[in-house]
């Protein structure tokens, strides 16, 4: 798959995120949706629209069909003395079509947001993995913080 563009998305994009993200969550992983998948991808694509400057997504385009997407969410940090300007970056929702893994293609889109969030000059990039992407991130750089802490979601 030499010719998979990655590449900055674009609003008409955003359905076949969607669809994407709910083969990956609803048909892989058979969590139960509340909704049909085309109100899910008026949701994506109004989120989309609606969070330009906080969330970037990048997918990976291959025969003119999307076969990949990852996103960068990008937080604003309060400024300190020295840093007028601060932020820290989190990248989320990685996902590559079964018909088009083992290529590298993910390597690529979380490459392609890490550069998005050094361009946003981000103080850190965090990610929340699953045990199989774990060890590309690892490979590319992310390892454990010890002061990095998250706290439980209430029940």
């Amino acid at each position: 798959m030499d010719d998979v563009v990655i590449r900055a998305s674009r609003a008409d994009d955003m359905p076949a995120v969607a669809d994407l993200r709910w083969r990956w969550r609803v048909d892989e992983d058979g969590i139960a949706p509340v909704g049909t998948p085309a109100s899910y991808r008026v949701a994506v694509t109004r989120f989309a629209a609606a969070h330009p400057e906080t969330h970037r997504c990048v997918v990976a385009e291959h025969g003119g069909v999307v076969v990949g997407m990852a996103w960068l969410a990008i937080v604003a940090r309060p400024p300190t003395p020295d840093r007028p300007a601060r932020s820290t970056a989190d990248v989320q929702t990685v996902y590559v079509a079964p018909e088009a893994r083992g290529r590298g293609i993910a390597q690529r889109l979380v490459r392609a947001v890490l550069d998005l969030a050094d361009e946003a000059g981000a103080e850190r990039t965090t990610v929340h993995s699953s045990v199989v992407g774990e060890s590309l991130y690892r490979r590319l750089g992310f390892g454990d913080a010890p002061r990095l802490l998250q706290a439980p979601p209430e029940d």
